[in-house]
């Protein structure tokens, strides 16, 4: 039979393991694709028969993010697309551990149809990114399941990037202490495009959104952050170079948006930042800082801008 003028999908490795289909939906160009949906969750069923299982019998379609990244090769190019409508709730300590290196993990869906990451159960809820060159993207991490977490990112691995996530910091009760702590070995570490929110009213106050520690080379930009928290980004530790840049900043407490290091040196650029009160929303003395504006207090009078 000739199949060219029939509407129909012929099964052989790039339709049946969906490496096509990958292809249009993530640009993918290498390596295997994982596909992460919940038992119960629509269209599984239709998803695992077009990812079917390898020839050495290595599934492709799994239950769990963790599930997923274990099947997955070390710097091959590899996806784990976590499917709309996903859930998972991390209730202890390395709760998820992503120590693959090379591994793109991306959520798939728009809104709150994206997968959703709940953080729950006890203060040492945590994902930790052990495996370098990870980006992670389009996925929605609820920071707000229990009360002071201590961080719910751990990242300790080179060249690890957010893009496009969204971080609920809080829903008016909990908030973690911090949202992402990385190390000093997290090197070129960025995050973009990111949300950081939750109402300017909580019963905890977040210490940091993220708090970047030492690794040089880092980027944090064209992210918005909104919420109760004593500032958005930390830097406590001396870090020479990285930027900081194009970020809008809605601060629910205290005077400031942006602390680091009396030593550090990043440059720190076009930020718009709305805080309580006061007159220095950036703390860095050995910063290089320029065209940020500023706002310290709701209303056009009160809150006149000044450029710093």
């Amino acid at each position: 039979m000739d199949y060219r003028y029939k509407n129909i999908m012929i099964y052989n490795i790039n339709s049946g393991y969906g490496k096509l289909i990958s292809e249009n939906i993530e640009g993918q160009k290498s390596g295997k694709v994982f596909l992460v949906a919940k038992s119960g969750l629509a269209y599984r069923d239709m998803y695992a028969e077009l990812y079917g299982v390898d020839l050495d019998g290595t599934s492709r379609m799994f239950a769990t993010i963790a599930g997923a990244v274990s099947a997955a090769t070390v710097n091959s190019g590899d996806t784990v697309l976590v499917l709309p409508g996903h859930t998972e709730t991390v209730s202890g300590a390395a709760g998820i551990a992503l120590s693959k290196a090379g591994i793109n993990i991306a959520g798939l869906g728009s809104g709150r149809v994206r997968p959703v990451v709940t953080f729950s159960t006890a203060i040492t809820a945590q994902i930790t990114v052990a495996g370098a060159n990870q980006k992670i993207s389009n996925m929605v991490f609820d920071l707000s399941g229990f009360s002071a977490v201590t961080a719910c990112f751990s990242v300790t691995a080179t060249d690890v990037w957010f893009d496009n996530c969204e971080f609920v910091i809080s829903t008016g009760t909990n908030a973690p202490v911090l949202g992402i702590l990385t190390a000093a070995t997290a090197a070129r570490f960025k995050v973009t495009g990111c949300r950081f929110v939750g109402p300017a009213l909580s019963t905890d106050t977040v210490t940091a959104c993220i708090k970047h520690e030492v690794g040089i080379d880092y980027e944090i930009s064209n992210n918005y952050f909104t919420g109760k928290m004593t500032q958005a980004i930390l830097n406590a530790t001396t870090i020479l170079g990285g930027l900081i840049d194009s970020n809008r900043f809605v601060i629910a407490t205290g005077t400031k948006a942006i602390s680091v290091a009396a030593a550090s040196t990043p440059f720190i650029a076009n930020n718009r930042i709305n805080v309580p009160s006061g007159t220095a929303p950036i703390i860095a003395a050995a910063g290089f800082v320029a065209g940020n504006v500023y706002s310290a207090a709701a209303g056009v009078t009160a809150g006149t801008a000044s450029t710093i």
